[in-house]
């Protein structure tokens, strides 16, 4: 079982949980935009050929990127202002947006997927609250046990 026992400690550590998930996110805008100034500009760039489509062909390719770019960096926008709202300032006593949970020695932060992040040497699944996962776990207490992956299980604490 992992070591969080003050209410202090509880609540410093959502705290970090959700400043590591705000920090990957700005990194994944900041990459996007960079991704689709670098698209635009290889859109913008080519030079026309003999070839003929060759140009055509070069700018679509460039487009194409560019609009995949700016899906990915309107996703992330929306993940962080989603993030940003998430409460964590309070613990919780059942499993809701923002709280954190244990099960199979795995801490759960419920806000966005965002995959395992590391924190304080531990290890914190970052699950979406839209995920089939939440919607069977969501309201759930301590205590209380379902079935993952295949076994049955135990929340151990929420936070």
């Amino acid at each position: 079982m992992i070591e969080l026992k003050s209410p202090a400690d509880k609540l410093a550590f959502k705290k970090l949980v959700k400043s590591e998930c705000i920090k990957q996110i700005n990194q994944r805008i900041d990459n996007a935009k960079a991704a689709v100034s670098q698209a635009q500009e290889a859109a913008n760039s080519s030079d026309k050929s003999t070839a003929g489509d060759k140009y055509e062909t070069s700018r679509a390719m460039g487009q194409l990127d560019s609009d995949m770019n700016t899906k990915q960096l309107l996703e992330a926008e929306q993940e962080l202002g989603f993030l940003e709202k998430v409460e964590v300032n309070n613990l919780a006593e059942e499993i809701k947006i923002g709280s954190i949970f244990e099960m199979s020695d795995i801490l759960f932060f419920v806000a966005i997927g965002l995959g395992p992040i590391k924190i304080d040497d531990k290890r914190v699944m970052v699950v979406s609250s839209k995920s089939p996962f939440y919607e069977n776990i969501k309201t759930m207490k301590a205590g209380n046990v379902f079935e993952f992956m295949d076994k049955m299980d135990q929340i151990k604490m929420v936070f």
